[in-house]
């Protein structure tokens, strides 16, 4: 049986460091993109069940009062790839979500894989860097 490809079911969009907040990220909006959030905060990883589950960052954002990311995100054993998962209140269903670092143009990838999480990431992780 053929494997399918990931990248293609995934949510994406980039998202460009803010010039004056630099650890706020906004969406690109000539891109396109359908992911729920148009910007991200991202910073170092303070609550201690993040940090015992391997974070380096956390990231998070809001809808107006709403939280509706927030997540710490861990290294995917790619070079600037990290991933974390993304719980739904609403329909109380986890998302795994992957964020890649672009260092040189300031910017990360996002790939969002709306109500699923692999067994394993690898195979995820080597869609998307093959996604280039």
């Amino acid at each position: 049986m053929a494997k399918k490809c990931l990248t293609a079911t995934a949510k994406k969009g980039v998202f460009t460091q803010d010039a004056t907040r630099k650890e706020i990220f906004h969406l690109t909006p000539e891109l396109g993109s359908n992911l729920p959030f148009s910007y991200f905060r991202i910073s170092l990883p303070i609550a201690p069940h993040l940090i015992s589950q391997g974070a380096v960052y956390m990231v998070e954002s809001h809808a107006g009062i709403e939280k509706i990311l927030f997540t710490g995100l861990r290294p995917s054993g790619t070079d600037l790839i990290y991933y974390g998962d993304n719980y739904n209140r609403t329909t109380q269903k986890r998302s795994f979500i992957l964020f890649r670092s672009n260092l040189a143009r300031n910017e990360y990838t996002v790939y969002l894989y709306e109500n699923y999480y692999p067994r394993s990431i690898s195979r995820v992780v080597k869609d998307i860097s093959a996604d280039d």
